[in-house]
């Protein structure tokens, strides 16, 4: 958990929705709370629903051990669809990419560089004035809307080197699509 990588500092939680597709050239689309937790040294990108039941895990375990009756804790905890996390290490922004397979942590180092060229274009993403840019990445072409109002220069997922915070971003086909909804201090 994000608390226990950094009991003693305080980041920013930014909450990103997610839209997909479950399947390339399906019409349906899913739809998932994700966090992006920046702190001094890191940030960390992660699917929300794991976060959010932190705290029914812990009272279910005190619970248990208080009454020294077992209870199947899988069973009132909702897997999270996306596994995996993205830390990227500050100000390097060198990432490491980790994801459970079966009961086991898997993971590896990358150092991405995107080639963001930013326009001229502007809108208003809620809250916020942003900026387009544009890159590729994966074989895919994706759209970022920044906003220099948030000093990040982050995104969710792998994403990130803008001059400010990726509120929106979303590849041509709209096969992704992550949109900043909301954040406070943790």
């Amino acid at each position: 958990s994000f608390f226990a990588l950094n009991a003693q500092e305080t980041a920013n939680r930014f909450f990103y929705e997610l839209t997909f597709k479950p399947k390339k050239d399906s019409v349906k689309v899913d739809k998932v709370m994700t966090v992006l937790d920046i702190s001094k040294a890191k940030s960390i990108y992660q699917d929300y629903t794991g976060i959010a039941q932190d705290s029914i895990i812990v009272n279910a375990v005190n619970k248990m051990q208080k009454s020294g009756v077992f209870v199947d804790i899988m069973k009132m905890v909702k897997m999270p669809k996306f596994a995996y996390k993205v830390s990227k290490a500050h100000p390097t922004m060198k990432e490491t990419y980790s994801d459970r397979i079966s009961n086991k942590f898997f993971g590896y180092e990358d150092d991405i560089k995107f080639d963001w060229k930013i326009l001229a274009d502007k809108e208003k993403i809620g809250d916020y004035n942003t900026q387009k840019a544009t890159t590729e990445y994966g074989g895919r072409t994706w759209t970022a809307w920044f906003s220099a109002d948030l000093p990040f220069q982050d995104g969710p997922y792998r994403f990130y080197g803008l001059p400010g915070l990726i509120v929106k971003i979303e590849d041509t086909g709209k096969n992704y699509s992550w949109e900043l909804k909301g954040n406070k201090k943790v």
